[in-house]
This record gives C-alpha cells, sequence and structure tokens, in this order.
C-alpha cells in the first residue's frame, strides 16, 4: 500500500521541472542536471519578474489610463476576444445611420433606374409604332450601348475595382479576415451608380450582391469614423522609472486596439447587408436569415441579431414611408404576388414538384460550373493582352456584350406570337411589334428587367398568357447571355438571374404537366417551385430561400412544398458541386476566407505540421533598438504579425504575446522624437483641438498605414511615407513588450491538426503559438497562414493533400 497523497505515477523530468519550480530546489536527477537546473532558475526568474510586475500594476489600477496622451499606460491592454467594449449609443448610432442611409439610397436607386428604364423602352416602342420596326430596334441596341459605355467609363475612370459584385471579398471580410483597400468612399459611390447603369442599360444582371456590398462599405465606413475614438490607447514608450520628470522621453502613441476595432466593424457590416437585402425583397427577416447563412454561424456574434432586426426594421419603415408619400407602393418595385393563388396546390402536384427540383437541382450545377468556366476563360483571354490595352479591351468586350444582349433579346422576340391580351390582365405585358390590344409573350419576358420577368412568371392568374413555346425561347436566350456575362466588369448579382432562370423552367413543366392533365396547380405555383430549386442550388443556401419566394408569393401555404423541392435540389446540388458560386470565386480570387470546418487531410496532422514559416530573425524581444527594429520591419514588408519572445536560457524561448506591425511603426517614430514630453501632445491638448484633429496629427506623425484598409486610401496616401534608407541608425530602445497584446493562445506542438483549427475558425482567433510540453516557444500559426494552407490543400499542391 502507497501513503495517502503519493502517486503511483513516477515522476518524469516534466515533473521532476515543475517540483523544482514549486519547492524552489533544483532537480535531484542527475541525468541532465545541467538542463534542468538551468531551466528551473531562469523559469523562477521569470516568474519574479512576473509577480513583481502584477503588484506593482496592482497599485496602480486607473480605468482613465489611455484615453489621453497625460495619462498614457505603460503598456497595451488587449480587450478580451470578440469583444469590441464600445459605448452602446456609439454602436446603435452606426445601425441607425447606416439603416437610414440604406433606405434613402434604394429609394434615390429604384426611382433613377425606373424612370431610365421606361424612358427606354417606351422610346423603342415609340418608334415601332410609327412603323419602322428595324428604326425601333437599333434605337433600343443604341441606347444600350450608350449607357454600357457610360457604365464601363465610370469604373475605369474612377475605380476599377468596383467594376463586379463585391460579394466574395465582403464574404471575406465578414469571415474575419482582412481585405486592404476594398471599403472606402470612392468604392461605394462607384459601385452604386455602376450598378443603377447596369441595370439601366439591360445586362442579365440583379442589383443584390452589389446592393450588400454597398450595405457593408457604408457601414464600415461610418464604424470608422464614429469608433476610431474609442479604440485607442496611449501608451509610453520612454522610461517610465525616470528620477527626472522634466527629463526628455519619447512622446506617447497612440496604439488602435485592432481586434476590437475590426470586430465592431464587422457587427454593423453584417447589419447593412442585411438591409440591403431586406430592402431589395421588402423582407426584413429574409435580410437577416440570408446574412445568417451567408457568413455562416461561426462568423454570427450574439449581438447581431438583435441590432440586425432593429436596422432592417428601420429601413424597412423609412423606404416604406418615402415610397408612400410619393404615391407609389414598396411592392411595385419588388417580385410580388399582389393575386395569390385562386387554387391551391395538390398532392397530385407533388411529383412534378420533386420532378422540377431534380432537374433543377442538376442543371444549377451546371450552370455554376459553365459560369466559372466562362470566367476562367475570360480571365485566360485578358492575361494574353498587354496590360496597358487591357482597360479598353474590357470596355469594348462590355459594350459589345451589351450590344448583343439587346441584339439577341430583339430577335428572338420576333420569334413570339401575338395574342390577345386579357381584359382583367394581373400583370402589364409588352406589345413590342404586335399591334394595339396585343402583346408578344416573348417581349415580355425578355424587354423588360429581370424582376418585371419574374413578376410576370409568378403570377398566377396568367397560366395560359405566355405558353409553352415562348417560355422555352426565352429560356435558351436568357441562360446562355446570363451564363456567359460572368467575367464581364459590371456590378451584377445573379440572385434574381438565378430565380429567372429557374422560374421559366418551372412554367415549362408546369405547362406541360397542365397538358396533358397531371399538374393542378396554376403554372405561378410550378415558376416559384422552380426559382426556389434553381436558387437554393446556385448559392447553396435554404433558409432564406423559402422566406424571399415565401413572402414574394403572398401564400405561406406554399412553404411545405417550397422545402421540400430544395432539399431535393440542395441535396443533389451537393453531390456534384462541393461549393456554390460565390465559395468557388472566392478560392479563385485568393480571397483570404477560412471555411468553419477543416479538410479530411487535417485528421492525420499535428499542429506542428501548421506552423507559418515564419523567419526566426524577425521574432522580436521584449526590448530591441530602434535601428534593428526598422531593418527587420524594412526587409519583411509582407509580415503584419509579430511575435514577441522571450529568451531564458540558451536555446530555450517563451512567447510573451504578439504585436502587431502598426504599432511597432509608430513606437519607432516615438522613439526617435527629441522633444520634450510636454510638446506634440500635450500642445495639441492644451490648444483644445478637436479629437479628429488630434488623431490626424497623431496618424501623420507616426505614418500609420494601416492594412486592413483602416485608413481611406487617400488620406493614407498623403500620410508622409515613412523611409529606411539613408537614416542613420537609432540607439534608442524601443519596449516592444509594452506593445504586446499578452494573452496569446497556446497550442501543443502534437495537438490534433483539426483542434488546432477550430479557434480560428470558430473563436476569431488570428494568431497563436505553437509550444513543446515544457512550454518552450516552437513557432506560431496565424489565420492568414492557415487559410493559405487551406486553400492549397484544396487545389492539391500542398503535402498534407497527398
Amino acid at each position: 500500500h502507497r501513503p495517502l497523497g503519493v502517486s503511483r505515477r513516477r515522476r518524469t523530468p516534466r515533473g521532476r521541472l515543475w517540483a523544482a519550480m514549486a519547492t524552489g530546489e533544483p532537480s535531484t536527477d542527475r541525468s541532465n542536471d545541467r538542463s534542468d537546473v538551468d531551466i528551473t532558475q531562469a523559469l523562477l526568474a521569470h516568474q519574479d519578474q512576473s509577480n513583481a510586475l502584477r503588484a506593482r500594476r496592482a497599485t496602480t489600477v486607473d480605468e482613465s489610463a489611455g484615453i489621453s496622451p497625460e495619462r498614457a499606460r505603460r503598456r497595451f491592454r488587449g480587450a478580451a476576444p470578440q469583444t469590441h467594449r464600445l459605448p452602446q449609443r456609439v454602436m446603435w448610432g452606426i445601425v441607425l445611420l447606416t439603416a437610414s442611409s440604406m433606405a434613402v439610397i434604394n429609394f434615390c436607386t429604384i426611382w433613377i433606374i425606373s424612370f431610365v428604364v421606361e424612358w427606354k423602352f417606351s422610346t423603342m416602342q415609340a418608334v415601332v409604332d410609327s412603323g419602322n420596326l428595324p428604326l425601333g430596334i437599333l434605337t433600343y441596341i443604341g441606347t444600350c450601348v450608350v449607357l454600357s459605355s457610360l457604365c464601363m467609363t465610370v469604373i475605369f475612370s474612377i475605380a476599377p475595382s468596383a467594376g463586379s459584385s463585391g460579394a466574395p471579398e465582403n464574404k471575406g471580410w465578414l469571415n474575419g479576415n482582412l481585405i486592404p483597400g476594398f471599403f472606402t468612399w470612392k468604392n461605394m459611390i462607384v459601385r452604386q451608380c455602376a450598378t443603377m447603369l447596369a441595370n439601366m442599360s439591360g445586362y442579365p444582371v440583379g442589383r443584390e450582391g452589389p446592393t450588400v456590398t454597398m450595405g457593408s462599405n457604408l457601414a464600415f465606413l461610418i464604424a470608422h469614423r464614429m469608433a476610431l475614438p474609442y479604440v485607442r490607447q496611449w501608451v509610453r514608450v520612454g522610461d517610465e522609472d525616470s528620477p527626472n520628470p522634466d527629463s526628455e522621453e519619447p512622446d506617447p502613441v497612440a496604439i488602435i486596439d485592432e481586434e476590437r476595432f475590426i470586430h465592431a466593424k464587422r457587427i454593423v457590416c453584417t447589419v447593412g447587408g442585411a438591409c440591403g437585402m431586406a430592402m431589395l425583397f421588402d423582407s426584413p427577416v429574409g435580410g437577416i436569415v440570408y446574412m445568417f447563412e451567408e457568413i455562416s454561424s461561426s462568423s454570427w456574434p450574439m449581438e447581431v441579431t438583435l441590432r440586425a432586426f432593429v436596422g432592417t426594421t428601420l429601413c424597412s419603415v423609412i423606404s416604406r414611408g418615402m415610397l408612400n408619400l410619393c404615391g407609389k407602393s414598396t411592392k411595385e418595385f419588388v417580385v410580388y404576388e399582389f393575386h395569390p393563388a385562386p387554387i391551391e396546390w395538390a398532392w397530385s402536384d407533388m411529383p412534378l414538384f420533386i420532378t422540377t427540383a431534380i432537374v433543377l437541382g442538376a442543371f444549377s450545377a451546371f450552370h455554376t460550373r459553365a459560369c466559372l468556366g466562362v470566367g476562367a476563360m475570360r480571365q485566360r483571354f485578358m492575361a494574353s493582352v498587354t496590360k496597358s490595352r487591357q482597360s479598353m479591351a474590357k470596355i469594348a468586350e462590355a459594350v459589345l456584350f451589351i450590344a448583343l444582349c439587346a441584339g439577341v433579346h430583339t430577335s428572338i422576340a420576333l420569334l413570339g406570337k401575338c395574342f390577345t391580351e386579357p381584359e382583367e390582365a394581373s400583370v402589364h405585358f409588352v406589345r413590342f411589334n404586335c399591334p394595339e390590344g396585343e402583346y408578344n409573350p416573348v417581349a415580355s419576358l425578355l424587354l423588360t428587367t429581370s424582376e418585371g420577368a419574374v413578376k410576370r412568371l409568378f403570377s398566377c392568374r396568367n397560366s395560359g398568357e405566355i405558353h409553352l413555346g415562348n417560355e422555352c425561347l426565352a429560356f435558351v436566350a436568357y441562360t446562355m447571355l446570363n451564363i456567359f456575362l460572368t467575367g464581364i466588369p459590371v456590378p451584377s448579382g445573379n440572385f434574381t438571374g438565378s430565380m429567372l432562370i429557374g422560374g421559366m423552367v418551372g412554367r415549362i413543366v408546369g405547362a406541360a404537366g397542365h397538358h396533358f392533365g397531371y399538374a393542378t396547380a396554376p403554372s405561378g405555383i410550378y415558376a416559384m417551385i422552380g426559382s426556389a430549386a434553381m436558387l437554393c442550388g446556385f448559392k447553396q443556401m435554404c433558409v432564406a430561400v423559402v422566406v424571399f419566394i415565401s413572402g414574394c408569393a403572398n401564400d405561406l401555404n406554399l412553404v411545405p412544398p417550397l422545402m421540400v423541392s430544395i432539399t431535393v435540389a440542395l441535396l443533389l446540388n451537393r453531390e456534384i458541386n462541393e461549393r456554390g458560386f460565390d465559395e468557388e470565386q472566392i478560392l479563385r480570387k485568393k480571397i483570404p476566407y477560412l471555411p468553419a470546418e477543416p479538410p479530411k487531410c487535417f485528421d492525420r496532422a499535428v499542429a506542428e505540421d501548421l506552423l507559418d514559416q515564419f523567419p526566426t530573425i524577425a521574432e522580436m524581444a521584449p526590448e530591441m533598438a530602434v535601428d534593428k527594429l526598422r531593418d527587420i520591419l524594412d526587409n519583411h514588408e509582407e509580415l503584419t504579425v509579430f511575435p514577441v519572445v522571450k529568451t531564458l536560457v540558451e536555446d530555450f524561448k517563451v512567447c510573451i504575446g504578439f504585436t502587431t506591425r502598426d504599432r511597432l511603426l509608430a513606437a519607432a517614430e516615438a522613439s526617435e522624437s527629441s522633444t520634450p514630453r510636454s510638446s506634440a501632445p500635450m500642445r495639441a491638448r492644451e490648444s483644445q483641438q478637436s479629437d479628429a484633429t488630434e488623431i490626424q496629427r497623431l496618424f501623420a506623425k507616426a505614418a500609420v498605414k494601416r492594412s486592413m484598409s483602416m485608413v481611406h486610401p487617400d488620406f493614407a496616401a498623403a500620410l508622409p511615407k515613412v523611409e529606411f534608407e539613408g537614416e542613420d541608425p537609432s540607439e534608442a530602445m524601443v519596449p516592444v513588450a509594452r506593445l504586446t497584446d499578452t494573452i496569446p493562445y497556446t497550442i501543443l506542438e502534437g495537438m490534433p491538426a483539426g483542434r488546432a483549427y477550430a479557434p480560428f475558425a470558430k473563436l476569431g482567433v488570428t494568431a497563436a503559438c505553437v509550444v513543446s510540453e515544457l512550454g518552450q516557444y516552437r513557432g506560431m500559426i496565424t489565420k492568414v497562414g492557415l487559410i493559405e494552407i487551406v486553400q492549397s490543400v484544396e487545389e492539391g499542391s500542398h503535402a498534407l493533400a497527398k
């Protein structure tokens, strides 16, 4: 029998080490006597220093420390992860201002688009009615070309990066990654103008993707302006123990708590995107559910739900109120069925619903691959063009493509037969080449906006007014043009386009079912089932599709068949395509994005296999000379996060935290300053300059150019550039430890890679240090490096994938 309190387990070298630390005596084992004693003494000395530091902090706790230069802290203090600690009035102010601004933007957008589109088609119809059909077609094509040319001119002369929906980049940002220079005033304004011009031109696009991106962009800019004063800390970089208070020391520097700042921005960016979708479909709940599925639950903070609920509600109320004041209804500008089905669906329709889902589940997978293939082909072609001519080539291609779209639409419309317009039509049809009192079914689907065509397909009162042959013609023409649009530099959303393609297939199935006597429900219901099946396959989302389509149908009785069709189509689509369209674009564009689940090959790897290829020379010491610090920053410009490592004994290092390039640059600038303590920041305070002026002066002094697009590019370009060459190296020391976030996440080197992956994907961790069982620093894993590994595995070029 062993005595009470005595362990059965034989004391290991690690156990002897910690026992020695606890008793203060070196280990009695002589197998590796020198290393155990050295490490033990070093750890005990490090523990004494930590205790002394904690004692000093306990006597100097000051909640107001860091809020001004004269009350600067001795070291940087990071907040808890996934928190912003901003005042509630600030966060709610950002949310309400974003929501109301989006409502005003949407009001102006729909009025301008509806006015220009109505003028374009009425002009064409007036020329056709005058008896000159070819001239009317040429007038229509010419108008589309002029609008497209204006769109391309605005994009390539001001902001070429705004020539896309921005949805993949926005998704990467909301996933917790940095997209430098993406959210700017210039990009937002140009994307808004280009989106209107693209829809007015007649491209087979919608406004969904660009509008969501613009909502996030607007929220980002508002949050940057309003939250910046609350996320900075003043930190001393001079000798805090100097006996002479009047001695010269470097100015305190303002350090931005990047994690708090970014977390607050992502919350309001999610709200801005939800407001965008809520306006397009007049569905606040749909906007929230869409953003939830778009960014996944791992990137959805708890407080977002309430803020998104309030934001989308306010946005919808303001938008509706402004339209009502103008004598209009919101439903006139969104896809909405004013007259629900007079005959509900029956169980005899369910086999046809499932058949439609099967067809569109497979077709949506083909459609996604075809779009990606066209985009890749167009990208290879542009790569063969010299860089000086690429812009002109893209402009010419976009203008020629809109001419092709207008020509195909009018030519296919000429194949449609004219029918007598019903006396009480539930929707308005297009006459085009038909005499007064008649309409052209093909022109009613092609020579109109995408939203107008979807409205006609969803109507449950016109089952026999579009006809099977006309629907097939429109389907072939629109689908081909929609596929070949991929890669054209216009801000395009394919949400409504997918709904239109699926709606036409659904109408075709419904018309065939009625022809053979198998269908009971109106063809409009089949169009809604088809839209849901096509849309869920293209976007690979389900709940949001049910909310949007049932809202458009104005009939909750359709929820069960919608859910059945979406289940069938989505399961089939995922068997063919592993990822949706946006996810494939993220992978092909190399946009930083970390999936919620690790690749399967991570099951046979450990944390040591995920280490960043970080140069040892770039590891920061707790205190460094300015000249050495500058050399590291100059020679490793690609690095933004640096581990701060303390050497206890030879070859035994411990990581005390992480710091960023921006903090080090600001501290280096301040350490080289020879001004007295009461000069720069104090004079700013004594002259009672505004807070914004003081922040801008500080940024200009420290040349802090944020890699996370915290500063507008125009403002960043005006800052004095930090030149490292030709300067005399300073002997001043920079206290790097004071600029360190001293709450590093620690991962054992032998931990399974899947467990090491989870904190980065689900807890918002951006950097973690990898240590041995004794706590020795082995390296670090960053989210950026982990994303590169995952993308390499997806491409099959990483060692883990082999």
